[in-house]
């Protein structure tokens, strides 16, 4: 091992490739669940019926969805 680089420093360059790369993604997501809980936060000041109505309708929005793009 007297070429290359060190096995220490490749693991220190890809961890912090993967940390630039995913950071990111994992603030774009959590604000998508800051958003879903104003939602829920919305669907509690309505009544139980609703709350129960919209959650079981999110697999008849998901496939609405999938039948309009095709998927």
């Amino acid at each position: 091992m007297s070429k290359g680089m060190n096995q220490f420093v490749l693991v220190i360059y890809s961890n912090a490739l993967a940390s630039l790369i995913l950071f990111p993604v994992a603030f774009f997501f959590t604000r998508i669940s800051l958003m879903q809980n104003c939602v829920i936060i919305g669907v509690r000041y309505n009544s139980p019926t609703l709350a129960s109505t919209l959650a079981n309708l999110i697999p008849a929005f998901t496939f609405l969805l999938a039948v309009i793009f095709r998927f």
